[in-house]
């Protein structure tokens, strides 16, 4: 408990705190100078935005996941800190490379634990439209819809983190395991889920700082949900290898 309340403070630790969060803040916004002039120039038109603008906003998209890929990295690396017992807050933006890599492994991680919600849903929405009629669709998309999701993302921070503990994509669909691992430390995993959402509500006070200061609260609310989480899963008992010299996650 005592960890999971330390967590607002984790980000402010190391006195190079400043820098650290720039360079978060800097890449969260880093598209947004490519997409606001085709966005501006778009008021008052009528007609299609032309090649180079679609070109622009495609640019805009790809750096914005090379971006994302280099923030996951590093959020891995801040949480893989937590789970080995480091307490010094932000780790150092030196590992560029390596927090891409990273970054793209938890980046498709998330996307195909996903991908089960999205199909049910999809899938039961498709089978609506063929037996009654198109009008139909809307009702398993509302009544599925929002239960997988939140299933979805009541794991997907746990399958994480097993990622992260266990250096091992495939770690986060062992599901066994994962819950062997989670279950115990129910309380402490839930109450991470209210410090994360508490974070980000407080991070929307960045807008009072010339609208610009929500990056830099935001990546701080991203920093001490993955300490909260960490916490939590550190908490818990590692589960018990299944066969002889297997690594525990």
């Amino acid at each position: 408990m005592s960890d999971l309340g330390a967590s607002f403070s984790f980000p402010f630790r190391d006195p190079a705190w400043p820098r650290r969060v720039l360079v978060g803040a800097v890449l969260e916004v880093v598209p947004i100078p490519l997409v606001l002039p085709v966005v501006l120039g778009s008021f008052g038109r009528h007609h299609r935005p032309g090649l180079g603008a679609l070109m622009l906003l495609g640019a805009a998209g790809c750096l914005s996941l090379l971006c994302r890929f280099l923030v996951l990295g590093y959020l891995g690396r801040t949480a893989k800190g937590v789970l080995d017992g480091a307490s010094g807050g932000l780790p150092a933006w030196d590992r560029p490379a390596e927090d891409f890599v990273d970054g793209l492994k938890l980046w498709l991680v998330a996307v195909v634990l996903c991908l089960p919600a999205i199909a049910v849903t999809a899938g039961v929405a498709l089978l609506a439209m063929a037996v009654a009629s198109p009008a139909a669709a809307w009702l398993p998309v509302v009544l599925l819809g929002p239960p997988a999701l939140l299933v979805t993302l009541a794991y997907l921070p746990a399958g994480l983190l097993a990622t992260v503990a266990a250096g091992d994509p495939f770690a986060a669909f062992d599901f066994e395991r994962v819950f062997a691992r989670v279950v115990p430390a129910f309380g402490p995993y839930a109450i991470a889920f209210l410090v994360a959402i508490a974070a980000e509500i407080i991070a929307q006070l960045g807008l009072l700082i010339c609208c610009v200061g929500i990056f830099a609260t935001r990546f701080i609310a991203h920093c001490v949900a993955v300490h909260a989480f960490a916490a939590a899963f550190r908490q818990a008992p590692a589960p018990v290898p299944i066969r002889p010299g297997e690594a525990a996650i």
